[in-house]
């Protein structure tokens, strides 16, 4: 309390507030009182910081957080009616307030984890980046900070970084596995990395996990499991950034770091997303696609991804051993031309197997195709560091010439009001999409089965193929109803920015049916008994099949659902976050532009990180 009082409080704590004298008077009374407890614990020989646990400050600051958000979700119109009776206008900014508050809040929370950006005294002399870090830090551009700590990370040595993704299930971790030539990484047919589980070389096993506080707790590989699997750490409840392993593994020389990371479409969104915000500090990219699966939007969407970060890539059909194999040439060469249709340039796939039968196989891809993909990397590194270095200042060279184009009125009234109406619909939307996915996944069954009955009692010789066509209607109908209402979303907060994470709606797949012989739906008799037959069968038959199928695609939308709102209120409330942050001084955003412009027309090394421009 002796801290003072906030002068900028809406709502000030305190009345008659003492002065600057009698607070000094105070704190030399509790001075006193201090020494008088010291001396006494002193004489009885008590410690001073081991009498007590001491308590993480971020556990305290986040307890303050949630009774923030109690504060904020009685700002729903519901409750502010106690005040007096609210008309359409005033509900609505009641709940763009609460929308908008609820923003701020989420960043306050994530700033308590973050820890403000230090450049390592062996990247000082590179100008641009300490431009860049200067100006991100000063003007508060707070979502940029995560894309210069990956790039300063990944200058930390002489390393390759190199990123397993892919979908779940997709054989990521038995490739970490058949690559250290060691059953390192626990494995399973059910999805298992939950966490980022990052191996470089080291002379003996050493593994550690991170929390996302940032403390680390050494383990031992018997307990690996409990820690980077799903069976052991469901949903990442012990809150862990990545584990990172040190193996003395042959492929890990040179300074390759391998990294596990969780499979697109698993239980948990955050693990997914984790996997995504791994992306900008990646210099190789191995996509993994189940050879008896079918390439996804998910597989493109991270091939688009790894292009744009400029990092190379390689595509893997894993559990090559269970296709025959001219269905796996054919696989093969679709998934080579999609790809390469998708990215505009030609991608070559492989196929591979870590069963031990296909050993020989595995090590002549792994000397004669990925080995020299590594070696082209590490010649390659800083070439790449200096393109996403160029690509971030360039981003926010524009993010301060908006700000200092915008007129504060103008963002004051138009562009917060906007924002803030626009999360309250963004709110809205994604709490109504949320319980269509769970309608689909419900009741998608009954509804695809309703349907084909009609079509069962027209022409049963085949009803799996329509019930198929019918599922697959279903499911595209909502994707388009999630994405309208996205969009609608979108033009209010009138952002011409839209997230990649729409595009990358999971596709449906409804696995093969059993067989529908055209006699077991042939039914005679009067139509009330020939319906009811044919219902029977068609539940007896579909029922179980078309139920899962949905079950777990209505999982898969919300998983999807989850990342796009998370994207598109960070573009929504960011732009204004930002702006507000950069308006504080203006005339610092024109030195700080001059600066980054000077350096990206000249190059890194035309202007010294001492000698500003």
């Amino acid at each position: 309390m002796l801290e003072g009082d906030d002068p900028a409080a809406l709502f000030p704590r305190y009345a008659d507030y003492p002065d600057a004298a009698r607070i000094a008077v105070l704190r030399t009374h509790l001075a006193r009182l201090r020494s008088l407890m010291r001396r006494f614990m002193d004489a009885q020989s008590i410690a001073q910081q081991a009498s007590l646990p001491a308590v993480d400050a971020s556990w305290g600051f986040q307890t303050r957080m949630s009774m923030a958000r109690n504060a904020v979700f009685e700002l729903r119109p519901r409750y502010v009616r106690g005040y007096g009776e609210l008309d359409a206008q005033g509900e609505q900014d009641c709940r763009a307030l609460a929308a908008e508050l609820g923003l701020l809040l989420d960043d306050i929370t994530h700033e308590l984890r973050r820890q403000p950006l230090a450049i390592p005294e062996s990247r000082r002399d590179d100008a641009l980046l300490v431009a860049l870090t200067e100006a991100i830090e000063r003007h508060q551009l707070l979502e940029l900070r995560g894309t210069v700590r990956n790039l300063l990370e990944g200058q930390e040595s002489d390393r390759v970084e190199v990123a397993l993704l892919g979908r779940v299930s997709s054989g990521k971790s038995s490739l970490v596995n058949a690559l250290l030539e060691q059953p390192l990484l626990p494995v399973g047919a059910v999805p298992v990395t939950a966490v980022v589980t990052r191996v470089r070389h080291g002379d003996a096993l050493r593994i550690r996990a991170i929390d996302l506080e940032g403390h680390v707790e050494e383990i031992t590989a018997a307990v690996l499991p409990q820690y980077i699997a799903e069976s052991g750490n469901a949903g990442n409840r012990r809150r862990l950034r990545e584990v990172t392993i040190e193996a003395p593994a042959d492929i890990l020389h040179g300074g390759i770091v391998l990294t596990d990371t969780p499979g697109l479409g698993s239980l948990h969104a955050t693990a997914s997303a984790h996997a995504l915000t791994y992306l900008p500090r990646c210099d190789l990219g191995i996509i993994t696609i189940d050879a008896s699966a079918t390439l996804s939007m998910q597989d493109a969407d991270l091939a688009r991804a790894l292009q744009q970060a400029h990092a190379s890539l390689l595509v893997l059909l894993t559990k090559a051993d269970t296709v025959a194999a001219d269905a796996l040439e054919q696989q093969r060469d679709y998934v080579q031309r999609s790809l390469s249709e998708a990215l505009g340039e030609p991608i070559r796939v492989a196929d591979v197997s870590v069963a031990p039968a296909h050993s020989g196989a595995m090590r002549h891809w792994r000397d004669t195709v990925l080995r020299p993909v590594l070696a082209q990397c590490a010649a390659r590194s800083g070439e790449r560091a200096a393109q996403r270095l160029d690509q971030l200042a360039r981003r926010v060279c524009v993010t301060l010439e908006q700000a200092l184009h915008e007129s504060p009125a103008a963002t004051e009234t138009t562009a917060r009001q906007g924002s803030g109406a626009a999360l309250a619909a963004l709110s809205d939307a994604e709490t109504a999409l949320r319980n269509l996915c769970s309608e689909l996944g419900q009741h998608g069954a009954a509804v695809v089965l309703n349907d084909a009955l009609p079509l069962a009692m027209a022409d049963a010789s085949d009803i799996a193929g329509q019930v198929v066509a019918l599922a697959s209607q279903l499911a595209d109908q909502v994707v388009r109803d999630m994405v309208a209402r996205l969009q609608a979303v979108n033009r209010q907060a009138d952002d011409g920015q839209w997230p990649a994470s729409l595009r990358g709606a999971p596709p449906f797949v409804l696995a093969a049916l059993p067989d529908a012989s055209p006699q077991r739906y042939t039914v005679r008799g009067p139509p009330p008994w020939r319906r009811y037959r044919l219902r029977q069968r068609l539940r007896q038959d579909m029922q179980f099949p078309l139920q899962q199928t949905f079950l777990a695609y209505a999982q898969e939308l919300k998983e999807w659902l989850t990342r796009t709102c998370e994207s598109l209120r960070q573009s929504v409330g960011g732009v204004v976050l930002a702006t507000d942050g950069a308006r504080t001084d203006q005339t610092a955003i024109r030195e700080d532009l001059a600066r980054l412009h000077i350096l990206l027309d000249e190059g890194p090394s035309a202007v010294s990180a001492g000698e500003p421009p």
